[in-house]
């Protein structure tokens, strides 16, 4: 099959699948509407689903990524959500939530178009809890960290992002508890205009790295505060604790500490935030040398500045400009830095639909090269 004639296929397909959801809320969809006043069993239960389709092209300037299957069209993080709660009382429910991610690609083997060694599919998040207007939240489950929660979640608002924040530079957030963590818990409670949280993460498997080396996290916890000064400034605070051990040829015991700050301030159509933190035996080597692992201490600063523009036509719904940026250092002696500076524009458009422009300029120790980004994104 030529090139054009097999990217036209793509996004005939993609368009197909598009256009099948296209009588979708651009929100989530209640398919079951809780009534917590009924006399019937199931009628406090209720149950909604949503999701998000994402195709990316990425390029790297030079052709330093020439032949990559990035610039053949590649999914970008699509998902499902499907979430349920049961209103036992009027104080407490019961709440369950499950979000599997795909990647559509490799699903329809389009060949050239997502990495071999990648997966069809994840387990995003899955948890259960409970919720109490009077007692907080708790969750247990597959489920964002308080630390991500808290300050990695206000950067992570643009396309390349989360590069110099803890959950973007660990060795991987779901095993190491930073972003999407594995067998937690995690308890939120509100009072007046602070949200305090407190997360523990219980003993994982051991995720194998390559070089001969596994690592396994032991067991942790995490701390995380939002006050929000006004409705729309916030001031946010984390700090998590994890234990692991690296195993090859021989063995080493970890302390992981995460320390990390952001101000977000939301003044009518502006977003802007900056947020950073300190990173202790987090960023890994990646080599088969268990004693040295990590890379030993890293600083990690990003901010975001997104004006959104509403329009509201017939074609166009809304349009955001935005300027972005982010820099990890590591420490300890060392001169390795990584420096990112993006200007891009979102545009949001009817039906659930969304086209995202982004060009990254690098400055960083191991010359990276400047790149850009396109996604088209549908959210139903």
């Amino acid at each position: 099959m030529s090139f054009k004639r097999k990217h036209a296929v793509t996004g005939l397909m993609l368009a197909g699948v598009m256009a099948g959801h296209a009588s979708l809320a651009q929100a989530e969809v209640t398919v079951i509407e809780g009534n917590p006043g009924g006399a019937g069993f199931w009628d406090p239960l209720e149950v909604q689903i949503g999701g998000s389709i994402r195709a990316q092209y990425f390029n790297e300037m030079g052709s330093q990524d020439d032949g990559s299957y990035k610039h053949n069209v590649y999914d970008g993080g699509s998902r499902l959500r499907f979430s349920a709660d049961y209103a036992v009382n009027d104080d407490l429910t019961l709440l369950g939530y499950f979000e599997p991610g795909f990647d559509l690609m490799h699903v329809l083997r389009l060949h050239g178009q997502y990495d071999r060694d990648g997966r069809r599919t994840s387990r995003r998040q899955a948890y259960f809890g409970v919720e109490s207007q009077r007692y907080g939240t708790l969750t247990l489950g597959k489920q964002n960290s308080v630390y991500y929660d808290v300050v990695g979640a206000k950067t992570d608002v643009w396309d390349n992002d989360m590069q110099a924040q803890a959950p973007g530079v660990g060795l991987d957030g779901d095993y190491d508890g930073s972003y999407r963590a594995r067998r937690s818990a995690k308890y939120r409670y509100d009072v007046g205009p602070a949200s305090l949280y407190v997360g523990a993460l219980f003993q994982d498997e051991d995720l194998h790295v390559g070089n001969g080396i596994d690592y396994r996290r032991n067991g942790g916890g995490a701390l995380g505060l939002d006050y929000r000064l006004t409705p729309d400034l916030v001031l946010s605070a984390a700090y998590s604790n994890t234990g692991a051990t690296v195993h090859g040829q021989g063995s080493e015991h970890y302390r992981q500490e995460n320390s990390g700050a952001a101000i977000t301030w939301t003044p009518n159509q502006w977003y802007l935030s900056v947020g950073g933190g300190y990173y202790r035996n987090f960023v890994p080597y990646m080599t088969g040398d268990t004693d040295r692992f990590f890379r030993g201490d890293a600083a990690g600063v990003e901010y975001v500045a997104k004006y959104a523009i509403p329009l509201d036509t017939a074609v166009v719904k809304e349009v955001t400009p935005y300027v972005a940026g982010d820099r990890l250092e590591m420490r300890n002696g060392s001169d390795d830095h990584y420096d990112h500076q993006y200007v891009g524009v979102s545009t949001r458009l009817p039906h659930g639909f969304q086209v995202d422009l982004e060009h990254n300029f690098a400055d960083t120790s191991d010359d990276q090269a400047d790149a850009t980004l396109a996604r088209v994104r549908y959210d139903f």
